[in-house]
């Protein structure tokens, strides 16, 4: 078995196990459960440690584990064959006021989770949906520092528009890079091309200024709504066609 259909097939069957759990609270802070894992190079099984739910405030090194793609790894006891192991992860960072919900290769738009919606009731927490790693990255990065992601999306989406002109390519995907108050700019990286090439694109912070006037004007209502949401590309383009009609 090559090592990415072993990925692919270790994702889906721990994921399984994990919505299945009976047991696992994923309103808890910090969850954790054991699985078995069969190295797909010396077929060795051993249990593997899978960190579920995290919470920032009591284990901070998490997030660097996840930003250094850290956090995933799995290694073999018995041949040190190293992996990545994507699993669902409740990222909760309460102080910061936000909770991600990452959950590999996930099609859904929200996910609604009535305890967690009870114990944060009265809390002005951002919850959101993230299908894989990169995603899940970018909004930590953007939460945590209190920048606002639907603006940010709208943002890269007309900056996205831009590239495919100048460069004549198609952008497949693109992420938040930086952001650089004192040089008045910020960056994001597309991947363009049939390669997927990295493409980095810088321009003026005002765009993500006039992108979160926008989002103040006519989405302000979007985190109001229960449930994990998926603020991503798909949102921002549908977002800017509702924008354009008015």
């Amino acid at each position: 078995m090559s090592e990415k259909i072993y990925k692919n097939y270790m994702t889906k069957r721990i994921l399984y196990d994990i919505m299945k759990e009976k047991n696992l609270q994923v309103n808890k802070m910090s969850e954790k459960i054991m699985k078995t894992v069969i190295c797909p190079k010396c077929s060795e099984k051993s249990d593997a440690e899978i960190i579920c739910s995290v919470n920032e405030k009591d284990m901070p090194d998490m997030k660097k584990s996840v930003l250094s793609d850290r956090f995933f790894k799995w290694k073999c006891p018995r041949c040190s064959f190293e992996t990545q192991l994507f699993h669902p992860l409740l990222y909760n960072d309460i102080e910061n006021g936000f909770m991600i919900y990452y959950i590999p290769q996930t099609k859904r738009r929200i996910l609604a989770d009535e305890k967690i919606e009870k114990e944060f009731a009265d809390l002005d927490i951002k919850k959101r949906l993230v299908s894989n790693v990169s995603e899940l990255k970018e909004k930590i990065a953007l939460l945590d520092g209190h920048t606002d992601d639907m603006a940010m999306e709208l943002a890269k989406h007309a900056v996205e528009r831009i590239v495919e002109k100048t460069a004549d390519m198609t952008v497949y995907e693109g992420y938040f890079l930086d952001m650089n108050k004192a040089e008045n700019t910020v960056s994001f990286q597309f991947f363009v091309g049939a390669e997927r090439h990295p493409y980095i694109q810088t321009t003026r912070l005002e765009v993500y200024r006039r992108s979160l006037d926008i989002v103040r004007q006519y989405f302000s209502e979007t985190d109001k709504q229960d449930g994990f949401i998926r603020i991503d590309r798909d949102w921002a383009k549908e977002a800017f066609k509702i924008y354009k009609s008015k």
